[in-house]
């Protein structure tokens, strides 16, 4: 992330593809005035304009919450009215949040370093940036459409080795898959006093933020064990600085499994 707001972020896998239409010249799908009182029904338009265009609705939930942060900010530290702009363009799915700059009005703009919207807005989102000036203040924030490969929620494959487990995930880290990689870690941390335990996510492709939950709560039920260890494979750079902040726990990643191998004791 740059100094001037922007978040260039990546899925776990590159090349995810485009959604159902993907075209050079922008489409407006939704154009949405708001205000204090009309941040819920924003919400709900949000949501149905979103999936109709082709985004899962695992993702659809963080960038409705995405907008909605962004709105409320507009609201409460803005002008106190704005507009909700989705564009989709080139597989993605492009959110503009503004206010109207008023006389009067604050040119500082939103609480950039320090609203908990705007950090949200960063992370969950694929691309993100805000503007701010005599005109009021532009929140931009790109949502990726999954290709057709990017569909396929991810199925846990569990391989045993003599010092660890390993974890396979091939596919969507989404909402579907989430609780198969809970219960399958949960399963693990049951039967073994010290798990080792490697989730290698090199085969992912596309993700949202109920699949970060999982990888979470994993560490934790790990964490709880009394000299278990668990491992992350397989991560983009920019998908491990975003794990990194969302997570209020840390996590040791490898590039590949072989790498992971050394930092569990021998059998």
């Amino acid at each position: 992330m740059s100094d001037d707001g922007t978040n260039h972020a990546s899925h776990v896998a590159s090349g995810s593809g485009s959604g159902k239409r993907s075209t050079a010249t922008p489409v407006l799908i939704l154009d949405h005035a708001f205000d204090r009182g009309s941040l819920y029904p924003l919400r709900e338009t949000l949501e149905a304009h979103v999936v109709h265009a082709g985004l899962p609705h695992g993702r659809s939930v963080d960038l409705v919450l995405t907008v909605h942060e962004l709105a409320t900010n507009a609201v409460f530290h803005g002008s106190g009215t704005g507009r909700a702009r989705i564009w989709q363009l080139d597989g993605v799915l492009r959110c503009e949040v503004g206010d109207s700059g008023t006389p009067g009005h604050d040119a500082a703009g939103w609480p950039v370093r320090h609203g908990h919207g705007l950090w949200l807005a960063r992370y969950l989102s694929d691309r993100f940036t805000i503007d701010s000036g005599p005109d009021g203040t532009l929140a931009t924030a790109d949502f990726t459409l999954p290709g057709p490969a990017s569909h396929r929620s991810a199925t846990p494959r569990l391989r045993r080795l003599e010092s660890h487990t390993v974890l396979e995930l091939d596919g969507a880290l989404d909402e579907q898959a989430a609780p198969e990689i809970t219960a399958a870690v949960g399963e693990l941390v049951s039967g073994t006093p010290a798990p080792g335990l490697v989730i290698d996510l090199s085969a992912v492709t596309y993700w949202d933020s109920t699949g970060i939950t999982a990888l979470i709560v994993a560490q934790q039920r790990v964490s709880e064990t009394a000299t278990g260890m668990l491992v992350l494979t397989g991560l983009a750079t920019e998908f491990a600085e975003r794990l990194d902040a969302l997570s209020p726990v840390p996590f040791t990643t490898r590039e590949t499994p072989a790498k992971a191998v050394p930092l569990f004791p021998p059998p």
